[in-house]
């Protein structure tokens, strides 16, 4: 089993590798949830191999992923050079915006009663605003965790 952590480890997929450190059990389920292979000790090489392929074109797209969310900052960081002053504060006021619109939101969609045909449509609309809009915000403004962080060091140091 330590093999096969080593060849997932270099392939790019840390966090397996880190599931296979704190148990078989847990890695082998992780792995067969996440591509549907079943990974037993004695794995055939042709399921080694599409793990492998999992595990690149995973951590492709999240280095593309992390590289679009440096060039935003680093847009933002351009921004603030410039001597107009609404391309300095547009990111402000935009941030403002639509905190000020979720806000106006969540609070009329907790005080008034909504007809039970628009429940969906306003369940909706409060999802967007809560898991896309004010999530975007505090991850653009403060980051999102310290496992982002750690992704941004190790992208800094290629």
């Amino acid at each position: 089993m330590f093999g096969i952590a080593t060849m997932l480890a270099s392939a790019g997929a840390n966090l397996v590798a880190n599931f296979i450190d704190k148990g078989k059990e847990e890695a082998v389920d992780f792995v067969k949830e996440k591509t549907g292979i079943n990974l037993r000790v004695d794995t055939d090489p042709g399921s080694i191999a599409k793990v492998e392929k999992w595990a690149k074109n995973n951590t492709e797209a999240l280095n593309a992923k992390l590289a679009d969310i440096q060039n935003a900052r680093h847009m933002q960081e351009i921004a603030l050079v410039q001597d107009d002053k609404f391309s300095k504060r547009f990111i402000y006021y935009f941030a403002f915006f639509w905190s000020i619109v979720s806000v106006a939101y969540i609070f009329l969609v907790t005080i008034y009663d909504i007809p039970k045909t628009n429940q969906r449509f306003a369940d909706t609309i409060l999802g967007f605003l809560m898991g896309t809009i004010i999530s975007g915000i505090i991850t653009f403004f403060y980051g999102s965790s310290l496992g982002s962080k750690s992704k941004d060091n190790i992208l800094a140091k290629k």
